[in-house]
């Protein structure tokens, strides 16, 4: 061996054990070092990059790690540190180009399986996925990252049986996983089988950190003797209930409040800020406060959290309590937005297009619209369109498309209590999978629903219609990420309403 060699070898080293020891500063300046004596050292090159990303250099590591590519192609370590990093920056395309090659030059190796079929998950390409997880569980069986993408992949294709078997298998081998449980419980509430899916949701309590779904007050902190309501008797008790997760989940499950009145409860409600002035109105809450503002002197004999009381109350597809309505508009604020809606003579048509982010943990769900694509409903004549669309970042009105009639309420949408108002001056909304729509279900509106190929669970398979909500319609894509087909079925009912409308007057 060369002392070039063994001086390469020896610093090489040292750099990478101050790399390993967190040093990073010190191994970045030693590594930059070597590659200035040894310009294009792949064996420098990869390491360097690894290092630069862990400070956060990602520019300076996509430039190391492609060099190193480029000067050791066979290299699979350098393939899959590359294409990992491509698609942690979002570069998906780029990052499917790396991991087929990882794949090509080692067919054997499970993680290169599993990383194409991560990055086609990202694109949005769940059919081409499965494949790639299949063969990564073949070379590795227990292989739980490749079990859960392989049912969500499974499930977004309509595949429930199989996705449900993938979930099954995962809690089986890791039956500590919070995450298989809950895929679990999603897919079993999507197949409406309730018994499974409420008891296997109970795993999402577990989570903690940034995953957590439970906001305690100080109370249940402070005295975790109160016991969690699991089904018994309420009469002359007091019950402290916690919202959870997001605003639809809320507006959703409220509706299980009169069913613990009637029980004989007093009910103390903790919820998110922005649904207090609108729930006020629940007549059969007692209290209610944000988690933070929460303060009571009374004795609390039990909690429960919101979404665990389908459990708690034994609910299949026979029994959801669906009477609407079960929320109801401020009426001083209702009295306003019809005065102030009362120029608009046509009907009156809400839009909602634009959800929350995709789920970090399902990409797969496309359930937000461009407003692009709904491009064909202004071409239906009479309609006054309301857009409630919320986007705090818009400053200006959103330019209808061409012979639109369109009022902009975004500036208005300051708290649900006022959408809610305005909700209830509407004939019709027509909005994706949000918190809106539960809005309009809850207060009894007719609510057209767009959703995409792969639901959330609460929408079940029935083609057209939920049994949470009987005012409800849906309109499926059929195709994953194709509105076309949903939106011409809504301009065509609209149609067709209107002129069955016509035929009324002229009768």
């Amino acid at each position: 061996m060369s002392e070039q060699t063994l001086y390469l070898r020896e610093q090489l080293a040292a750099s990478i054990r101050l790399h390993q020891a967190g040093q990073l500063p010190e191994a970045i300046a030693l590594y930059q070092l070597l590659l200035q004596q040894f310009p294009g050292h792949p064996r420098i090159l990869h390491p360097y990059g690894l290092a630069c990303q862990e400070a956060g250099d990602l520019r300076s590591a996509t430039n190391l790690l492609s060099q190193a590519a480029i000067r050791d192609p066979d290299n699979p370590d350098i393939l899959l540190s590359l294409g990992v990093l491509l698609k942690n920056r979002q570069m998906s395309r780029a990052a499917l180009e790396r991991f087929r090659d990882f794949q090509q030059r080692c067919p054997n190796h499970p993680e290169a399986h599993f990383y194409l079929g991560d990055t086609l998950m990202d694109l949005g390409e769940a059919e081409a996925a499965i494949p790639p997880f299949r063969n990564a569980i073949q070379l590795r069986p227990h292989f739980q990252e490749a079990w859960i993408n392989l049912g969500l992949c499974l499930k977004a294709s309509g595949q429930l049986e199989e996705a449900r078997h993938c979930f099954e298998q995962v809690v089986t081998h890791y039956p500590q996983l919070i995450a298989g449980h809950i895929n679990l419980a999603l897919t079993a509430l999507l197949m409406e089988d309730y018994h499974t899916g409420w008891r296997e949701y109970e795993w999402r309590l577990q989570a903690s950190g940034e995953q957590a779904c439970l906001h305690k007050p100080k109370i249940l902190l402070h005295n975790p003797g109160i016991p969690r309501w699991l089904g018994s008797p309420l009469h002359g008790q007091t019950i402290l209930v916690l919202a959870e997760q997001g605003f639809g989940d809320t507006l959703q499950f409220v509706r299980y409040l009169p069913m613990l009145k009637a029980m004989g409860a007093r009910i103390l409600l903790t919820c998110q800020s922005a649904l207090l002035p609108l729930l006020r109105n629940m007549d059969c809450i007692d209290s209610l406060s944000t988690p933070e503002q929460f303060q009571c002197q009374e004795t609390i004999d039990c909690y429960s959290p919101l979404l665990s009381l389908p459990l708690a109350l034994h609910t299949q597809a026979e029994n959801i309590p669906a009477s609407v309505p079960y929320l109801w508009a401020d009426p001083q604020l209702q009295q306003s937005w019809q005065q102030r809606l009362s120029a608009l003579k046509n009907r009156r048509i809400g839009l909602v297009w634009q959800g929350k982010p995709l789920h970090q943990n399902d990409p797969l769900r496309r359930r937000s619209c461009p407003w692009e694509a709904l491009a064909p409903l202004a071409a239906l004549p009479d309609i006054s369109w309301i857009s409630l669309q919320k986007d705090p970042n818009r400053q200006t009105p959103l330019p209808p498309h061409p012979g639109m009639s369109l009022l902009d309420l975004n500036n208005a949408l300051t708290d649900f209590a006022q959408t809610a108002a305005i909700v209830s001056q509407l004939d019709l909304l027509i909005t994706i999978d949000t918190a809106v729509a539960h809005l309009a279900g809850a207060l009894g509106k007719p609510v057209w629903l767009l959703l995409p190929l792969a639901p959330d669970w609460r929408w079940s398979q029935n083609p057209t219609s939920t049994p949470w909500y009987p005012g409800m319609r849906m309109f499926r894509q059929q195709i994953a990420n194709d509105w076309h087909a949903p939106i011409q079925q809504m301009v065509a009912q609209l149609q067709k309403d209107s002129s069955l409308a016509d035929c009324i007057l002229v009768n």
